[in-house]
């Protein structure tokens, strides 16, 4: 969801034009096949704003489309993606606003030149290296010229996500790679992001994937990203994955993070942010017996304030031939004194941080998964957090959820949830969620051509 000023909601159109266009053409040229999928959702909740409790009770339509296999002149492969929301508020108005609406994706993508080349145009995520996910509206290409090697651009408009500070006004980046084997890859990229002319990111980032042979589950990552203007690593992370046998997978790994870099150069609230934060540690997933499950992890944290750990376990298991799934996790979270990073507690989020200066949490969570009869699916899911401190004169919060889920027809799903806590943030809180899915995917074969 995005909230934009009227400067930055004209910069979407662009966006949706190109979709649109390039969505036209691969009809009349003729769509091989039709994904779309179209979810009804309406939520009612308290909402405290401006120090009053507001009823909120939105109605949003979620609609997404994908096409394959288009087919147009001079493109071996034509696809186009549209996924966007809309919302009406039914009670009390958010922001003096009754409607919003906006596109999460809106793009056409074309493979030309035997697959060699492929362009992307329209609003997309740039995933790779350097990019981090990062929404923005503009064009994208990538050529591999040679089967193991490759080079990609983009150009653009950074997206701004609803409730977030504006990403800037204009972004390039670039991408080279190399894939010398099956499961291997390593890329150097490029991003800079400009904002009001001024460099709000201009960033470096190295990323692998090795695969020593495929004869042994073993596999490599590592990924590092320098910010250039500050001369320091914005994120770096190893890892080391195995896989033992049938039953037993491995992960050792080390992360480094420095908030304040991931900020825009601009912010003022850079200056108010961590310089790093570091986690080690390791996963270790244990198939027990055929129907029951071991996960666990443990990481220790260390940052300007200290040292931590975040230690997981969680036990689930299947029973009644697959129609039932019950599951146990308990977490347990130390945060270094006075450590300013943000963790959510579950239905509320922020720091349990006391008097003492002691941060972090212990939970208990307990879940399950039923399937009643072949259409019908139940859900239960119930968490008590202790804290470490005193929060707003509570150490104990407790969360609970259940969903039923209706699959009445091949197409169509209809889901009811409840959600009830009980936190150092609200005395009590109750949200219900009534949500109407309509699924399609089919063939069309030929279309019939209609010249504006």
């Amino acid at each position: 969801m995005s909230r934009r000023e009227p400067a930055a909601r004209a910069r979407a159109w662009p966006a949706v034009a190109a979709a649109t266009l390039l969505a036209t053409w691969g009809v009349r040229a003729r769509a091989e096949v039709l994904d779309a999928s179209s979810t009804t959702l309406v939520d009612g909740r308290a909402d405290p704003r401006d120090g009053v409790v507001h009823t909120t009770v939105p109605a949003y339509e979620l609609v997404s489309v994908r096409a394959t296999g288009l087919r147009v002149p001079g493109v071996d492969d034509m696809n186009v993606v549209i996924s966007g929301w809309g919302a009406i508020e039914l009670a009390d108005r958010e922001e003096g606003k009754r409607g919003f609406g906006d596109l999460d994706v809106a793009f056409a993508e074309g493979k030309l030149l035997h697959r060699r080349v492929v362009v992307r145009l329209g609003r997309q995520l740039l995933m790779s290296g350097a990019g981090r996910n990062l929404a923005f509206d503009g064009l994208a290409v990538t050529a591999m010229p040679v089967r193991w090697a490759g080079v990609s651009a983009q150009g653009g408009v950074p997206v701004t996500p609803r409730f977030a500070a504006d990403r800037g006004d204009a972004l390039v980046a670039g991408r080279l790679f190399v894939r010398p084997a099956f499961g291997t890859e390593a890329g150097v990229s490029f991003l800079q992001v400009l904002d009001h002319g001024e460099i709000a990111r201009r960033d470096l980032a190295l990323d692998a994937r090795f695969v020593p042979s495929q004869a042994w589950p073993v596999w490599l990552t590592g990924f590092a990203l320098l910010s250039l203007p500050d001369e320091r690593l914005g994120e770096a992370n190893v890892s080391a994955s195995a896989q033992l046998g049938r039953r037993v997978e491995v992960t050792g790994e080390y992360r480094r993070t420095a908030p304040d870099i991931f900020l825009p150069r601009n912010s003022i609230f850079s200056v108010f942010s961590q310089e790093s934060h570091d986690e080690a540690g390791g996963f270790l997933y244990l198939r027990i017996l055929p129907r029951l499950r071991l996960q666990a992890d443990y990481h220790v944290i260390v940052d300007g304030d200290g040292t931590g750990q975040d230690a997981t376990a969680k036990l689930t298991g299947t029973l009644c031939e697959g129609r039932a799934t019950l599951g146990a996790e308990s977490r347990r979270l130390d945060l270094p004194s006075g450590s300013t990073t943000a963790y959510a507690t579950g239905a509320s989020p922020g720091m349990a941080t006391g008097a003492s200066g002691a941060s972090g949490y212990t939970t208990a969570r307990a879940f399950g998964v039923v399937r009643l009869t072949p259409v019908l699916v139940a859900t239960a899911d119930a968490a008590i957090y202790f804290f470490a401190g005193d929060v707003n004169g509570e150490r104990r919060s407790y969360n609970a959820a259940a969903t039923l889920a209706w699959s009445f027809h091949p197409r169509w799903r209809a889901v009811l949830t409840g959600i009830g806590s009980v936190t150092p943030f609200a005395e009590e809180r109750f949200e219900g969620m009534a949500k109407l899915v309509y699924q399609l995917s089919t063939e069309i074969r030929r279309v019939v051509a209609v010249t504006p």
